[in-house]
């Protein structure tokens, strides 16, 4: 559905566009995009060796785990805000995975107009991560900086 070197506004605006086409799928791809979002910046803004950051966001899944892996890597080395500090609207990206995990789970369907406000949360979601990033000189459409891990040599 997407391509590595598309943009996070060329993703959000197929997504947009899915949301009239299919909006149950547009509700899943948006939380996609923000799983995407959340793992760049976790690995961008956090201080770790990015190999080790890729190694513990093998194991992320669902938003209290994304929650967590931010406050270790970005919150709390950094004095900089916890995650649900930087979405505006927690609650909503929140209902936005429950129905992801519903969909995805087969547990249930949904309507047009409930997936459609699921779809804008989660966009919004990325979009105040992606701000975040800007403010602290991160575009996460940009080469990730890489930070290795310091060998015996470098102590």
């Amino acid at each position: 559905m997407f391509l590595v070197q598309d943009s996070s506004t060329a993703r959000e605006a197929r997504i947009q566009q899915l949301s009239v086409e299919d909006p149950t799928l547009s509700a899943l791809l948006a939380v996609i995009h923000v799983e995407w979002t959340f793992r760049r910046a976790i690995i961008a803004l956090g201080t770790s060796p990015n190999v080790d950051i890729r190694k513990e966001l093998k194991r992320c899944h669902g938003l209290d785990n994304y929650k967590e892996s931010w406050k270790v890597e970005v919150s709390s080395k950094n004095n900089r805000k916890r995650l649900p500090e930087v979405v505006k609207n927690w609650d909503g990206l929140r209902r936005s995975f429950s129905l992801r995990h519903r969909l995805v789970h087969g547990v249930s369907g949904c309507g047009h107009e409930y997936a459609q406000e699921r779809t804008n949360w989660a966009l919004a979601a990325a979009a105040d991560v992606r701000e975040f990033c800007s403010v602290h000189n991160v575009d996460l459409d940009s080469r990730l900086p890489v930070r290795r891990k310091k060998s015996i040599a470098q102590s």
